[in-house]
């Protein structure tokens, strides 16, 4: 009499299990569908179009071999917009590994160790982070160009300056300025996040050691975070070639400061016609086939080199 009850339990549980499939698969499709469009294809048409050549004047499209790579090549090591390009892209993310690294990981400490207003830090560091970028960067140009000038001509007594942003002087470094301060918040949000999940026995066994202050973060706190630090160091260098810095943000495409993120999206943006697309894809390949060995040599130096959690 117990068989149709068992038989009845075995075919519900089975119609659950075949909704919770048809659920994950529907859940699943589409991103898969968003990653197979927007990377797999427009970047294997990149690739494709390296090797093509467009005719504006017949529509016709033709195979080229190595033409534009070589054009590609000729202008990364020739042109001295792109020469300047990369010297600006490698020293903004060296800008922001010296200076907004250290600054994220002490405030992040701080935050850790719970002390005095790190509740109001923690909530002040993160709002640039979820404020519209047209809002900060309308806030930090009138600062940087209007407000600082008016203070320090007024407390110095000096004559009226020219904006942090306006003089060709300062502006690099305003603008790095305001990549590490915007970017600072979720660094050190990511920091104390991963902090908090080490273990309270392990910081009291090393404070009876006398690990305390720095060196408990020295030898304790940075070797138990150092897969967060790795993921964050090893995410700039992959992205020295394509980040624009806020550069667009501040100055449309007529920036008088290039990098290789900012140089390329102006080009592409502002392409005349379909026949500069296939130079301009072969010298987003170069810089891939650049970019990649060396974020997996970096990967290989922190794994090798970086602290251990044991």
């Amino acid at each position: 009499m117990r068989a149709p009850a068992t038989s009845k339990k075995r075919s519900k549980l089975g119609a659950y299990n075949r909704r919770d499939i048809l659920f994950y698969i529907a859940l699943m499709a589409f991103p898969v569908l968003q990653f197979t469009v927007f990377y797999i294809v427009v970047n294997a048409n990149s690739i494709l179009l390296t090797f093509r050549s467009y005719d504006t004047m017949t529509g016709t499209v033709s195979w080229v071999g190595f033409e534009n790579l070589k054009e590609a090549f000729r202008m990364m090591t020739q042109q001295l917009e792109l020469l300047d390009a990369m010297k600006n892209s490698f020293l903004a993310y060296l800008i922001t590994l010296v200076i907004g690294t250290p600054l994220a990981l002490l405030f992040s400490f701080y935050i850790y160790k719970k002390l005095p207003a790190s509740g109001i830090f923690r909530v002040l560091l993160f709002m640039p982070s979820i404020i519209s970028a047209i809002v900060m960067v309308t806030i930090f140009q009138f600062f940087s160009d209007r407000a600082v000038p008016e203070i320090i001509t007024k407390v110095f007594g000096v004559e009226t300056i020219q904006g942090l942003i306006e003089n060709p002087d300062t502006r690099f470094g305003t603008v790095m300025f305001y990549n590490i301060f915007v970017g600072f918040g979720t660094a050190t949000l990511m920091y104390s996040n991963a902090m908090d999940g080490i273990s309270p026995d392990l910081v009291d066994a090393a404070k009876l050691e006398g690990a305390v202050g720095i060196k408990e973060f020295v030898y304790i706190t940075f070797p138990m975070i150092f897969p967060t630090f790795s993921t964050f160091f090893i995410t700039g260098v992959a992205t020295i070639f394509t980040n624009q810095y806020n550069l667009y943000s501040f100055f449309g495409d007529g920036s008088s400061i290039q990098t290789y993120g900012y140089w390329l999206y102006v080009k592409v943006a502002g392409a005349a016609s379909q026949s500069e697309y296939p130079v301009l894809a072969a010298v987003g390949i170069l810089l891939t086939v650049i970019a990649v060995p060396l974020t997996l040599i970096v990967k290989k130096l922190l794994e090798k080199f970086g602290p251990s959690e044991d």
